[in-house]
């Protein structure tokens, strides 16, 4: 899939809720088989909250019924390093480290963050090479939040994502709509979920409409550690930025209020 290369810009009335880069290696069994005490003394400034955690990987049917039979569950040992306002998390378990952000503001920060975190990785733990490297960006567009809940979905994203929006017996019945593409790209494959869902208002007790666009951007290919890893990251935001913007419309562009850099 070849996406048209949209200008780059900030907007105002940010979308993301949540930004997520992630580095998989071959197995390191030192990482769970001792705590990570030079790796945590290296980042506990910025990351002073310390939590490990069991992560599981069974599925909930079959977690309840080794329960019931009394068997038990094998699980992985997950360390995760917080912020202290709990906006930034760093986790690392034997086949991983992942940064994990609800505070995305540009790409620069967000990706230096995690290159420090991962070069402080690499001289404590050092991997052999990479396995996999994946880039989650999740926007939830939020018709309240931007003072648009006069106008409808149609003025709001495009026809070649969702049609059924532009179906006057579907558009106003249309509770939750969620689809799921996975495609080829410039840089390697994406995990494109996207379409309408409910949000929930605390506040005002009242569920809202919202329509989420979820892009997991990754490539399995080989890497080898150095400024690959990184050129790498780089094409993958370049991509996600591009799919963002076609997913839109010009006039919802426009209401969160872009911001060339």
């Amino acid at each position: 899939m070849k996406l048209p290369d949209y200008e780059r810009v900030i907007y105002e009335y940010n979308p993301l809720i949540e930004v997520i880069a992630q580095i998989r290696f071959p197995t390191i069994l030192k990482i769970t088989s001792q705590e990570p005490v030079d790796f945590q003394d290296r980042l506990r400034f910025e990351y002073p909250i310390f939590e490990a955690s069991k992560n599981l990987q069974v599925p909930v049917e079959l977690s309840n019924v080794l329960t019931q039979f009394n068997s038990s569950i094998a699980s992985d040992l997950m360390y995760q390093f917080k912020s202290e306002d709990l906006s930034w998390q760093i986790s690392v378990d034997k086949n991983s480290i992942t940064l994990v952000t609800n505070k995305y503001e540009r790409y620069e920060k967000f990706i230096g963050r995690f290159k420090y975190a991962v070069e402080i990785f690499e001289q404590i733990y050092n991997p052999s090479f990479y396995s996999r490297i994946g880039l989650r960006y999740r926007d939830l567009i939020i018709r309240s939040k931007l003072n648009i809940t006069n106008k409808k979905w149609i003025e709001l994203i495009p026809k070649h994502i969702a049609y059924e929006l532009y179906t006057p017996e579907l558009e106003e019945s249309i509770i939750n709509l969620l689809k799921n593409l996975q495609l080829r790209t410039e840089f390697g494959q994406v995990n494109f979920n996207h379409g309408l869902v409910q949000v929930r208002d605390i506040e005002k007790n009242l569920d809202e409409t919202s329509y989420l666009l979820d892009a997991d951007f990754f490539t399995e290919q080989k890497i080898e550690k150095g400024e690959n890893v990184w050129n790498t990251f780089d094409k993958a935001n370049r991509v996600a930025r591009n799919l963002f913007r076609w997913s839109i419309t010009e006039e919802l562009h426009n209401t969160m209020r872009p911001q060339t850099i």
